[in-house]
């Protein structure tokens, strides 16, 4: 068989790797992050027996393609052969079956840390014949979990279509993992969800994710995922490709918040004073993100937030307020118009300018890189605003 078939070597061979059973329990010694136990059976599905019989005069699909969930040794023996053909080119389209088979091995092979298939697993999410398949995102979710990677999450979320049932718990995952929501990945989702802020460009959601962080005073995915109940971190039963593996992760959707803080940052605002025409909602023409304002911010010595007032000078102040690069117009979660302006240390006039007329208005802020400061702490000369 060995001189017919080159095997990949992320697939178990029977009597070249020990059954799951064995494995699992040398696993169970080591600090994995996890609950993991096992079946009492003696044998493993995923394990692949050359030395059953195989029909291998053609390595095309001959008769009808197996059902998923059987193992290699259920297959008959023409299906064993065009399995051991198919898996010498892994990213070619292949039956279900043949595709749960080798993520039941990947799976395996993960639990054991093996490096390889990280790597095997990068690939087939980039492959069209893996895509369609919301098993392969399942065990993306697993070694991301396994290894506490919550920035190789985000990197897959930014770059690949989630299926859409595993979107919110994708997410979920991640801010446990205690890594922030990109920009990319809140694109891919979005136009996954069909949700309106899949209309903005990646370098306006950035600043409005900026800006949202300041108005909840913490991250946006794990503000989403604190509006969940606390037992959503309880680990639960997950469901494996290999029908006899037995794993307890957390499971929290934070899809319901997050969509709620999206619809936020992608909704169109009216102009609070009198005479200005709504806002449109695209990118280029879109006064309350703009590149300069997210240039700005990344500069900012200060960030000054101000609500409307009815005071006689709100509208001045609007207007000297929108000439400023570093402009913006937010909503926050309750739908409430921000004007929020950014001040480089050597803007202190203009700053001081403004400021006199806003800092006894309700709603009024200011923070000085990314920490609010009292009122009482702004005046000139300030060490707080050193």
């Amino acid at each position: 068989m060995s001189q017919i078939f080159s095997i990949d070597p992320l697939l178990r061979v029977a009597g070249n790797h020990i059954p799951l059973v064995e494995l699992v329990g040398r696993l169970t010694t080591a600090a994995l992050p996890i609950t993991l136990s096992h079946t009492t059976i003696d044998e493993d599905f995923a394990l692949i027996d050359l030395a059953l019989a195989v029909e291998s005069d053609s390595v095309t699909p001959i008769e009808n393609a197996p059902a998923p969930g059987l193992s290699y040794a259920a297959f008959t023996p023409r299906q064993r052969g065009w399995f051991l053909a198919w898996q010498a080119t892994p990213l070619t389209p292949a039956p279900r079956a043949f595709q749960q088979l080798y993520l039941a091995n990947m799976e395996v092979r993960l639990l054991e840390g093996n490096q390889a298939a990280w790597k095997r697993l990068g690939e087939l999410m980039q492959s069209d014949a893996w895509t369609s398949n919301p098993a392969l995102w399942r065990v993306a979710l697993l070694a991301a979990w396994l290894a506490q990677d919550g920035a190789a999450l985000a990197q897959w979320l930014a770059a690949y279509p989630a299926p859409v049932e595993l979107t919110g718990l994708a997410l979920g995952l991640q801010a446990l993992l205690g890594t922030p929501l990109t920009a990319a990945a809140t694109l891919q989702v979005a136009r996954t969800w069909g949700h309106p802020a899949a209309a903005l460009t990646e370098v306006v959601l950035a600043f409005r994710l900026q800006s949202l962080a300041l108005t909840l005073g913490q991250e946006p995915l794990a503000w989403s995922l604190a509006q969940l109940e606390a037992a959503v971190r309880t680990p639960r039963p997950w469901r494996c490709q290999h029908r006899d593996l037995r794993l307890d992760l957390p499971q929290p959707d934070v899809r319901r918040p997050l969509e709620r803080l999206l619809t936020g940052l992608a909704q169109v605002t009216e102009a609070a004073s009198p005479g200005l025409a709504n806002l449109p909602a695209t990118a280029e023409s879109d006064l309350a993100v703009t590149e300069a304002a997210t240039d700005e911010l990344s500069r900012a010595h200060l960030i000054l937030e101000f609500r409307q007032s009815r005071s006689e000078f709100f509208a001045v102040l609007l207007r000297q307020a929108q000439k400023r690069a570093g402009f913006m117009q937010l909503l926050d979660e309750d739908r409430h118009v921000i004007y929020r302006v950014a001040f480089r240390k050597n803007e202190m006039n203009a700053f001081w300018q403004i400021w006199n007329y806003v800092q006894n208005w309700a709603g009024t802020r200011v923070y000085r890189q990314g920490q609010e400061l009292q009122k009482w702490q702004v005046y000139p000369y300030s060490q707080y605003l050193r």
